[in-house]
């Protein structure tokens, strides 16, 4: 977000593979790649950030990219409430919504029969999906290039909005310029993205990976937003990918709203943007990860059985800064059709259907997915009545 190259070291996590590029049977006698993981903040603006970056082009464009929004459980109905409420604040009928990162369309769709929508995303076999929706969508990164001819064709948009993709931009300030250049003059550009705050209250280290270019505070973000003329004037932390920060950003000098002041005091308070909070948050991922290691080899000598719940990218990061593998994990079970029949990175795990899963069941699942675990646990109450377990790794690790 500045130019600065000067960093605290906040927390190395090693060498991690892609954690979305599974693997097919065919590609198992080849060698994984593995890169550095190394979370640090920038001495000047604050912003917790990865410094050694992967190329963009590896993760979306050049590969099957196999995250799929309408895959995921329930996530359509937290996306209704924040289009409805996107709809009744700020547009009228035939204005343009854009959406930077619209993977298959799940949020597009709530705009589609009053407003003129388009999405835009990288990945090009998503974007057929939601092609196949009937939501248009380019297979583009969002950049100042692209909002300018987008600007030619489409006009000024009304709401541009990116949801858990912002972070996943090497570049965010070409992506202001664009933001800036397609937005109008009393337009809103809307940000939900990984949240600092969120991360260090609750010990989340599963956001980390190399998809994750940064980990933003609203503070970084209104500091940000004012070098482009732009002014940060809502803010609140939802329960997206367990703790989100959704911003409300405006060319013109909107009112701040009371949830905006209180999250900026909140932060203030609990010095988040500080270097001391962030060794705080080093120094509980270490606690944590050990615990959750020292809890599964502990189990493995007792000859329990132990698969993974969800092949998530969140997932492979816990296993990984634990140390955990093939050794202790047996398979993974995952509902995404586009991920079954594949195998984890490095480890080469397999990945089956739950349904598949019923012939071999574990003594434990590990939930790897842990924003969902309220929802698989509801789920498999015939699995926890028959006396399996879950080992949910969120906060301080729990066992039900």
């Amino acid at each position: 977000m500045c130019s600065s190259k000067k960093f605290f070291s906040v927390v190395n996590l090693g060498k991690h593979p892609l954690v979305n590029s599974l693997i097919s049977k065919k590609g198992l006698n080849k060698k994984d790649p593995v890169f550095p993981l190394h979370v640090r903040q920038c001495k000047s603006c604050k912003l917790v950030q990865l410094t050694e970056l992967i190329d963009a082009n590896e993760i979306y464009k050049n590969v099957d990219y196999l995250y799929f929004s309408s895959d995921m459980p329930n996530l359509d109905k937290y996306f209704k409430p924040y289009a409805d409420e996107i709809k009744k604040r700020f547009l009228k009928k035939n204005d343009l919504v854009i959406e930077i990162g619209s993977n298959d369309g799940i949020m597009l769709q709530y705009f589609k029969s009053k407003y003129k929508i388009l999405g835009v995303d990288p990945s090009t076999n998503v974007v057929l999906r939601a092609l196949k929706k009937g939501i248009t969508t380019i297979p583009e990164f969002f950049t100042k290039r692209i909002a300018s001819q987008l600007l030619y064709e489409w006009g000024e948009a009304k709401v541009i909005y990116g949801n858990n993709c912002i972070a996943h931009l090497n570049d965010v300030r070409d992506l202001m310029e664009g933001v800036k250049t397609l937005l109008k003059k009393d337009g809103v550009f809307i940000v939900e993205c990984n949240y600092w705050g969120g991360m260090v209250k609750n010990i989340n280290y599963s956001l980390i990976y190399h998809d994750h270019f940064s980990y933003f505070s609203l503070k970084v973000w209104n500091i940000f937003a004012k070098k482009y003329g732009m002014n940060v004037f809502d803010a609140t932390v939802t329960p997206a990918q367990g703790g989100s920060l959704r911003l409300f950003i405006s060319k013109d000098n909107k009112k701040k709203t009371n949830r905006y002041k209180k999250l900026i005091k909140e932060e203030n308070i609990n010095r988040l943007n500080t270097f001391k909070k962030s060794l705080e948050y080093k120094n509980n991922v270490k606690r944590i990860s050990n615990k959750l290691k020292k809890i599964v080899n502990n189990l493995k000598k007792e000859g329990k059985k132990i698969a993974g719940y969800g092949a998530a990218a969140k997932g492979l990061t816990i296993l990984k800064c634990s140390g955990l593998g093939k050794k202790q994990i047996s398979y993974f079970v995952d509902d995404s059709p586009a991920k079954q029949g594949l195998y984890t990175p490095v480890d080469h795990i397999p990945i089956i259907s739950r349904k598949d899963a019923n012939k071999i069941l574990p003594d434990y699942f590990i939930i790897l997915a842990p924003n969902y675990s309220d929802v698989i646990i509801k789920k498999e109450k015939n699995f926890i009545n028959r006396g399996g377990k879950f080992i949910i790794p969120k906060n301080e690790l729990s066992i039900v």
